[in-house]
């Protein structure tokens, strides 16, 4: 890859990494600071919000800080290889991440769909369940990865080793059915009766007289975030994967670039998913805002208490005060 290409990916993949990182971190403080945010199904956001930041943090040093870190050797170098450098860790976050969007889906459709929505209700007890499910899950399917690292100490090289080329491509095909094909399918099938019964069933048992002001709201919010999840999860998932697959079996040969064009949808992935599915939720647009406001002005009350005895120190914060 030419040097400036390679320059503009880094700096792009650098760029998803902090929006992935950020972004999630924000989702994970804003269900953190408000007592009325912490349901059940919001945790099931915070689990997806940890995979993705998993997956942003372990996936850097395979892209941004390759060139700048120096591989340590012998057993700490092995160490390193395993967790960090191979990247296995990172696919684990990622694939945390597709059960849970599944998880979601699933919910998402019991509760539309109940017309008390008591049925299939997200308890506590429940969510315990579908959270360790996940990463047991997440974990066992990444064992194979940890199996297939090799380290050579002599020259500090780590990567995956198989005994076959067509070993890697199978277990990328696994990928494909369990993390894409499958998840995507059922969250297709299950988000379709979502928006059927929200946009198209008509006066069944009141309903929607009963929901009528809200409606137009509602259908807006929740078509937008599971069209347009759905659209992105399964575009960036599956088309991933078939690079991966393909450049395994040398049918498509675009060089070292597959592996970082497919990691760039990935990492697009992660950090699209809190913009989607938190930030296009009213709820959690108003408690941002309540939290950025209260830091800055947190921030301001800190700056006039440290400016006291200062010559005008009273503008400054009065200036401040008054953005608001």
């Amino acid at each position: 890859m030419p040097e400036s290409a390679d320059v503009a990916v880094t700096t792009m993949l650098a760029l998803l990494i902090i929006a992935d990182i950020s972004g999630n971190c924000l989702v994970c403080l804003v269900i953190k600071k408000n007592k009325d945010m912490r349901t059940p199904f919001n945790y099931l956001l915070v689990n997806l919000a940890v995979s993705d930041i998993m997956f942003a943090t372990f996936i850097a040093p395979n892209h941004v800080f390759e060139d700048s870190f120096t591989h340590p050797k012998g057993t700490t170098g092995l160490v390193v290889c395993l967790v960090i450098t191979a990247g296995n860790v990172a696919w684990i976050g990622a694939a945390s991440s597709s059960v849970t969007l599944t998880a979601i889906a699933v919910e998402r459709y019991c509760t539309v769909t109940s017309p008390d929505g008591s049925n299939g209700k997200l308890t506590k007890k429940k969510l315990k369940a579908i959270i360790s499910g996940c990463w047991i899950f997440s974990v066992a399917l990444n064992m194979p990865l940890f199996l297939a690292t090799r380290f050579d100490s002599s020259i500090s090289d780590c990567k995956w080793i198989w005994p076959e080329k067509w070993i890697g491509a199978a277990y990328d095909s696994v990928w494909l059915v369990l993390l894409a094909i499958i998840p995507l399918t059922v969250m297709t099938g299950l988000y379709s009766k979502v928006v059927y019964r929200l946009w198209f069933k008509r006066n069944e048992e009141n309903e929607v007289a009963h929901q009528q002001k809200g409606v137009l709201k509602v259908r807006k919010r929740v078509t937008l975030s599971v069209i347009t999840v759905s659209a992105i999860f399964g575009a960036c998932w599956i088309t991933g994967l078939l690079i991966y697959i393909l450049s395994y079996l040398d049918i498509l040969l675009f060089g070292s670039i597959s592996y970082v064009l497919s990691d760039t949808l990935f990492m697009f992935n992660s950090a699209i998913n809190p913009f989607v599915y938190a930030l296009l939720n009213e709820r959690f647009r108003q408690k941002i805002k309540m939290l950025c406001r209260t830091r800055r002005i947190s921030r301001v009350h800190t700056s006039s208490k440290h400016g006291i005895g200062l010559q005008n120190n009273t503008s400054p914060v009065t200036d401040t005060v008054n953005v608001q």
